[in-house]
């Protein structure tokens, strides 16, 4: 007995310790200890409710295997024990878990449908994913870029309308409890209301290819003060590349003899 507790030790204690270090080096937070929007918090509310709804059945039966294995086995001169039909225990273990289940299905449906219609928006963003990375565009601000974070304001209401210009992603960041799948030709929908400032990070959630393991989605939520800068000095760059690329294009359409004469 000592043999395999040191046995099952020896591989899960480096194991939840190689976890503990990676989810402190990345960064990643999680629904389950550190929610930050009030779906993550219902997420993790109905978990551990379910929890202590589901468990006494599972120790229960076992209890009941051990018990049956230890009081009815066949022993040294007798035969092993055997049980026919129980109608009022069959119809206990029928009638529990079914009471169970209904118990589990309400807080359930509700959380389902509070991800499913959001409330009033305070800022639409639409993503758009990428073999392998994401694209974010504010239309509201007529400003859009990829392969940086989404930036959203503390306390906002967030839409997010995604699709994808190739096959299915899915865009998951757990601290929010936001995972939603992101489809060609299609538009999907999603909201969340972050409570906390800081970085939180995820990833796509669908397998899309071989570079998927590297494709991550970081969240900035910062003040509104902060927010208030950020679309400013967005709005600003763009307003460059729209200039920049309104020249260049410019150039490529002049005729090549106006050029050399211009030259000249």
């Amino acid at each position: 007995m000592k043999q395999h507790c040191k046995k099952w030790a020896a591989i899960l204690l480096p194991l939840i310790g190689t976890t503990s270090a990676f989810a402190a080096s990345s960064g990643m937070t999680t629904w389950l200890f550190d929610p930050v929007s009030p779906i993550s918090e219902q997420v993790k509310n109905d978990f551990w409710y379910t929890m202590a709804l589901i468990m006494p059945f599972m120790f229960l039966a076992h209890g009941l295997l051990i018990y049956a294995i230890v009081k009815f086995r066949a022993k040294p001169g007798g035969k092993a024990a055997k049980f026919h039909e129980n109608l009022p225990l069959e119809i206990a273990w029928t009638a529990i878990p079914t009471l169970a289940i209904i118990l589990i299905a309400i807080p359930a449906y509700r959380l389902l449908k509070a991800m499913e219609v959001p409330p009033k928006s305070d800022l639409v963003v639409e993503v758009v994913g990428h073999q392998f990375f994401w694209e974010y565009k504010y239309l509201k601000y007529n400003i859009g870029y990829s392969e940086a974070p989404i930036v959203v304001p503390v306390n906002s209401v967030v839409t997010l309308n995604g699709t994808s210009v190739d096959v299915i992603h899915s865009w998951f960041i757990p601290a929010i409890g936001v995972k939603f799948d992101v489809n060609p030709g299609k538009m999907t929908h999603s909201w969340f209301k972050a409570t906390k400032v800081g970085h939180y990070k995820g990833q796509c959630a669908e397998l899309c290819g071989k570079l998927h393991a590297a494709m991550y989605i970081d969240l900035k939520v910062v003040t509104q003060d902060e927010f208030d800068l950020w679309i400013q000095q967005k709005v600003r760059e763009q307003r460059i590349d729209e200039t920049v690329s309104v020249v260049a294009d410019s150039a490529k359409a002049m005729p090549a003899d106006s050029t050399t004469k211009q030259g000249k």
